[in-house]
């Protein structure tokens, strides 16, 4: 036997403990991301596509999230035939702080829940080859965090900065932190941020539209601040 020979097994078991120790390091919470959220530096929440999207917004009071045409095909595309554990299911999502209430609709039930049963809003994230997912879950006090929604895949920054802008507003009317989960499987250059007073390019609010679009919608105006008007997108 060769010295290449013997020392190939352990080369092989080098190198998986390496990637391994990659994987750990590079996942899990990201404080950066975090603040970011936080601190608003993300997109307009109107812009976010995923299993639910947003039909009306006045903010620090009030969100409903309920399905599109597209959300109602990616949640089928999810659930039944790319989905693995557990997956978005509900029709419609309402944040109301004049309640203290989220009220959760999947088709004609509904259920609600008090702010005070959850401790957190969290952003994780599921990477593959096609991109990142990102869910959106509240994290409960008593028992397992509460699926409410999944983003459409795509590039894992811009997946980030879409969802942020929900994250936000949940957070905000909730009263709760924002939680950022990532995935230590996806490796971007330069991404996430490693410091504090980074800002997300792009994202300047000068950047943002005047008035933004919701198919089968009306125009939602955007204030100077950059947070969106309260006019509903939805007839009701």
């Amino acid at each position: 036997m060769t010295f290449a020979e013997l020392i190939f097994p352990f080369v092989i078991i080098a190198f998986i403990i390496t990637v391994t120790i990659g994987i750990y390091l590079r996942g899990g919470r990201n404080q950066v991301l975090e603040a970011l959220v936080e601190r608003g530096q993300v997109g307009s929440l109107f812009i976010f596509r995923g299993t639910l999207v947003v039909a009306e917004h006045r903010p620090r009071f009030f969100l409903k999230l309920r399905k599109d045409a597209d959300a109602v095909r990616l949640q089928f595309q999810y659930r039944w035939i790319t989905g693995v554990g557990p997956q978005a299911i509900f029709d419609e999502v309402t944040f109301d702080a004049s309640k203290l209430c989220v009220e959760l609709k999947r088709k004609d039930k509904i259920t609600t829940a008090l702010f005070s049963e959850f401790s957190a809003v969290r952003m994780r994230e599921n990477s593959g080859k096609q991109g990142s997912l990102w869910h959106l879950e509240l994290i409960r006090l008593q028992s397992a965090p509460l699926l409410l929604l999944s983003s459409d895949r795509e590039e894992r920054q811009a997946g980030f900065e879409r969802l942020g802008g929900v994250a936000n507003a949940v957070s905000t009317i909730m009263s709760i932190p924002v939680q950022v989960v990532v995935d230590g499987k996806a490796w971007t250059p330069g991404w996430p941020p490693s410091r504090h007073d980074s800002a997300l390019p792009g994202i300047a609010t000068s950047s943002l539209p005047t008035h933004v679009r919701i198919p089968h919608g009306k125009i939602s105006p955007i204030n100077e601040d950059g947070a969106p008007g309260s006019r509903p997108l939805f007839g009701r």
